[in-house]
């Protein structure tokens, strides 16, 4: 009688080493999506990415005291729309005492997630990644990149020690 086979990692402890590899190699695929937003990498992966600029960053304080920068800009697309209808509503308004008030512009940004922000001013251009059509952006910056180190490693880690105990096992 083997004592493997009797032993207490038995079925179960394979089990577990097998879950620990996949569990790691989930966190690891999704920490590894986010560096490759974070790094602008993701147009190499059909993801779309653009360049805002005219960019405004508004600060909100969080309970902890921390600063979290919610930042807007136009794509080159939108900045030609929205000069566009700038232009429209100034010359509507030279008309106006003929015929009205003229409708307001309406104006379209983007909110850009996660972008690097010294708190002084505005950066010029921001580049972002959108994951999926009609969603977010996600700014390419060393903040997202470090965020998604974090899944990253605990994914290598936990992949790796399931492999070990599936070899001990």
């Amino acid at each position: 009688m083997s004592v493997r086979a009797t032993g207490r990692t038995g079925g179960r402890g394979r089990l577990k080493g097998v879950s620990l590899v996949v569990g790691g190699a989930v966190l690891f695929a999704a920490g590894l999506f986010v560096v490759v937003a974070g790094t602008g990498l993701s147009g190499a992966l059909g993801m779309r990415v653009e360049t805002f600029g005219r960019i405004d960053c508004d600060d909100t304080r969080t309970e902890k005291g921390q600063t979290v920068w919610h930042c807007s800009g136009e794509t080159p697309a939108q900045q030609r729309a929205n000069d566009a209808e700038r232009e429209r509503v100034a010359h509507e308004a030279l008309r106006a005492h003929v015929d009205g008030v003229p409708r307001s512009a309406e104006i379209s940004r983007s909110r850009i997630l996660f972008a690097d922000h010294d708190g002084r001013m505005d950066p010029e251009t921001i580049t972002a990644t959108q994951v999926f059509d009609g969603g977010r952006w996600y700014a390419h910056s060393s903040m997202l990149v470090g965020y998604g180190m974090i899944p990253l490693f605990l994914g290598a880690g936990t992949a790796a020690w399931g492999g070990y105990r599936l070899r001990a096992g």
